[in-house]
């Protein structure tokens, strides 16, 4: 079963995912602090296979390039994010007032449902747009990484461009929902939930939300 570490990086306190198989591995979401990645990398002796982001907001990509040219490594997206990502220093120009580097060269384009293999442990593609347009979670065993689509007792927010409300809801009712009760939720930021606990008492897409008036 592959071994999950998280570093906080960011002005925006993103959740990095290391996902490790022996001595290979998966780097989800570098969204700053690429030298703090990189040695956390070399501490625990994993050589990663490739970078995913889950979505291609700046902060989960910045720290992308600087981890991708020290590696080697291929970057991985869905390419309905590849336009956002394209314009991420406008975007971020205008609606947080500062500037940000170029976005990283995308090497390939993830697919719903393929399977990413590192060492003896692999992750499924989900695809679970509403958060942007080609936002993934990635499934593993006892667990999804589900970027900024669903938090503990959160959603992604949907106001920025290429975002949409019932798209977000569909994604986690008939696709994330669909996961076993167990299966621990791993989010773009804040602390680790459950599908189980989410189903529940998620006020905006669990049980306890048809109970709002």
């Amino acid at each position: 079963m592959a071994k999950l570490h998280t570093i906080v990086v960011g002005r925006l306190q993103t959740n990095c995912y290391i996902l490790q198989s022996d001595s290979t591995g998966l780097v989800v979401d570098p969204g700053d602090e690429p030298e703090r990645i990189l040695r956390f990398l070399k501490d625990i002796a994993v050589k990663p296979t490739h970078i995913i982001a889950t979505h291609t907001h700046f902060d989960h990509v910045l720290g992308v390039e600087t981890v991708r040219a020290k590696l080697k490594i291929p970057f991985l997206i869905h390419r309905d994010d590849l336009s956002m990502l394209e314009s991420m220093q406008t975007r971020v120009r205008q609606i947080m007032g500062f500037t940000v580097p170029p976005p990283p060269k995308v090497d390939q384009f993830l697919k719903d449902g393929e399977s990413i293999a590192f060492g003896h442990d692999r992750v499924k593609v989900i695809h679970t747009p509403g958060h942007s347009p080609g936002s993934v979670s990635l499934v593993g065993q006892g667990f999804v990484l589900t970027g900024d689509a669903l938090f503990n007792q959160s959603i992604g927010r949907t106001d920025l461009p290429g975002g949409d409300l019932d798209t977000l809801v569909r994604s986690i009712t008939q696709r994330l929902f669909t996961l076993d009760d167990d299966t621990i939720v791993y989010p773009g930021h804040g602390p680790e939930t459950s599908i189980g606990d989410e189903k529940l008492a998620n006020p905006f897409v669990g049980q306890v939300a048809k109970r709002v008036p």
